[in-house]
């Protein structure tokens, strides 16, 4: 007879270790422990990311070269004794967390032996290397291409062989901020860096002489390394903008494998293609401040080793314990994006849309515009305008098939509505009721409109079918000054407004009907949201305020708040990516929201 266990049951995994983080083909990035100090242009050496070194530098007000030298045990970063004197912008770096080398530099032909405890003196380069790729030991080491004085992309190289530097054969290409990796003075390579342009040329020494080989997917300067001869890593740089992009060399290509979580360049770096880190660096398009004390880890699952998958249940036979994998939420900020092209408040957006794919549109420059505009992650892009001129709106939809509905003229109520098609916008049925001050949620052929005012606060509801709009059962309480409105036409919310007052009402529609649900915390109108009836955000609003409430399906919580406080602004996005711009006073800022997430390990308590 067949157990009912053998057909129904499943088994619990044990193993002796917790699967490590997910990512592709098992590799990712994650955060370490922070730097002492924040700075940039600085040397690393490594075996791996849990024994690194890190030393010299710019100081973070980018006014001079330090000598600060930090060593990590993959949790945290120790000052131990400093470098013999101030250097940034290394000529030569190379060796492990207990026997390094740091040559040239800041115009300097001087070389350093760490051993573990202090900083040595040691014979000088052939010439004032800096800005090389470089790549071996404490023993064994190697430098090409860089600035020396009078040739600001050179192609000198020199090998070091524990006491003396020897010039060697020049690399083929003149370049400086370049990166490599390698394991002696016969075996490595070096990428990337400016020619001036940026450059994804590699080049590989074999101890005599250098050869082209495959390019880097991405050409860029100030590119970080970490690896040995055969595989490695290229790590973030600048073309034009700051990076996060993470290559993976295999001996004979690039492969493009996963970013880093923060985009730098010019960080300090060191380790293998299984397990790296870099830090430090500049947060900015030049290699000057604002610069970073953060770390970033890479690990790659071995073959028996197992990857987290979210849900996944297994017992820990190590610490005997029953544990579950499941996705966590770390805690959701606001951060600068780019600016608006035109200046505006009362604007409205596609509400589904996304952070990477936006879509702003219409509103009140000092009079009603049809400007449109869409937003790729990083900035807007001017599009083609709308055909008629109005603020106060309400709109739905995504960048590619967007809606616009209702709004205020300058000199009446408007009933116009116009989809665009992520081209340009045309004119469709009317809303049954012109009003302005209104909002929306949906879709472009499933859109939802309420609220609004018509001679006074209205609690009107219609619903878009693509073609023409139909009356619905309406809000329970009337209001206008543009509530926030967030979801999809069978499954929306209305929170506050103004109902005679400062609203902080809040209203489920179910696809039938409206029905009262948790208020918001602060009574509010002329605000903005994002998200679906589970999970939400609100935020700005009445008073140029800067506060933003998340919403879990049953009640508001309030979380960080805006950088900037504002009114009349407009929002989209999702609970967890959501974008804030435009707005009064505030006209052309964007902030972006952010909730990290990560899969961990969570034990389960078993009685």
């Amino acid at each position: 007879m067949t157990a009912y266990k053998s057909i129904k049951g499943f088994t619990v995994q044990s193993i002796a270790t917790d699967p490590l983080a997910t990512g592709l083909a098992g590799a990712t990035w994650s955060s370490g422990g922070n730097m002492n100090t924040a700075r940039s242009s600085l040397g690393g050496a490594g075996a791996s990311n849990t024994a690194g070194l890190v030393f010299g530098g710019l100081n973070a007000d980018a006014t001079g070269a330090v000598a600060i030298t930090e060593a990590y045990n993959g949790t945290s970063w120790s000052e131990v004794n400093d470098l013999n004197a101030a250097r940034n912008n290394f000529g030569g770096q190379a060796g492990t967390s207990t026997a390094a080398l740091a040559a040239g530099g800041s115009g300097n032909a001087e070389s350093m032996i760490w051993n573990g405890t202090s900083w040595t003196e040691v014979n000088d380069m052939h010439a004032a290397q800096q800005l090389s790729g470089s790549f071996g030991t404490s023993t064994s080491a190697f430098t090409g291409g860089g600035a020396i004085s009078g040739s600001p992309r050179s192609t000198k190289a020199q090998s070091w062989n524990g006491t003396n530097w020897t010039e060697a054969a020049t690399i083929n290409t003149g370049r400086n901020a370049l990166g490599g990796f390698g394991n002696s003075n016969t075996s490595g390579l070096i990428f990337g860096g400016s020619e001036p342009s940026k450059s994804a040329k590699t080049e590989s020494w074999n101890g005599s002489s250098w050869t082209e080989t495959g390019d880097l997917n991405t050409a860029r300067d100030y590119v970080n390394g970490a690896g040995s001869s055969t595989e490695g890593l290229a790590i973030a740089g600048r073309n034009p903008g700051v990076l996060a992009i993470n290559e993976l060399w295999n001996g004979t290509s690039w492969t493009e494998v996963a970013d880093l979580s923060t985009a730098r360049l010019d960080g300090g770096s060191a380790g293998v293609s299984t397990s790296a880190f870099i830090a430090g660096g500049s947060l900015n398009n030049g290699t000057g401040t604002p610069f970073t004390n953060a770390t970033e880890e890479w690990n790659v699952a071995g073959v028996t080793d197992t990857i987290q998958n979210e849900g996944q249940l297994y017992y820990n036979t190590t610490s005997n314990t029953l544990k579950l994998t499941k996705l966590v939420f770390g805690t959701g900020a606001w951060a600068s994006g780019g600016n608006l092209n035109t200046s505006r408040a009362a604007l409205s957006a596609a509400g589904n849309a996304t952070t990477t794919a936006g879509l702003a549109f219409l509103g009140n420059t000092g009079s009603v515009t049809t400007a449109s505009e869409e937003y790729n992650g990083s900035s807007w892009t001017s599009g083609n305008s709308a055909n008629t001129a109005r603020r106060n709106l309400g709109g739905a939809g995504t960048q590619t098939a967007g809606l616009a509905f209702g709004g205020f003229t300058a000199t009446a109520n408007s009933a116009d509505t116009e989809e665009y098609d992520g081209t340009s916008w045309s004119e469709q049925n009317n809303l049954n009721t012109a009003r302005r001050e209104l909002t929306g949620c949906g879709t472009q052929t499933a859109g939802l409109a309420f609220g609004g005012q018509v001679t006074t606060h209205s609690a009107l509801s219609e619903e878009y079918n693509g073609t023409s709009w139909t009356e619905g059962n309406d809000l329970n309480t009337a209001r206008s000054e543009d509530p926030a409105g967030m979801g999809i036409q069978t499954a929306a919310l209305c929170a506050g407004g103004d109902s005679g007052s400062v609203s902080a009402s809040n209203e489920q529609y179910n696809g039938t009907s409206w029905t009262e649900v948790g208020d918001l915390n602060t009574a509010r109108a002329v605000l903005a949201a994002a998200g679906t009836t589970a999970a939400a955000i609100v935020f700005g609003g009445s008073s140029n305020t800067v506060n933003t409430e998340s919403w879990n399906g049953s009640s508001w919580t309030e979380v960080n708040n805006l950088a900037t406080g504002r009114t009349n602004l407009a929002g989209l996005g999702t609970s967890l990516n959501a974008l804030a711009f435009g707005g009064s006073p505030s006209g052309t800022a964007t902030e972006e929201w952010n909730v990290p997430s990560a899969i961990g390990n969570v034990t389960i308590d078993v009685d």
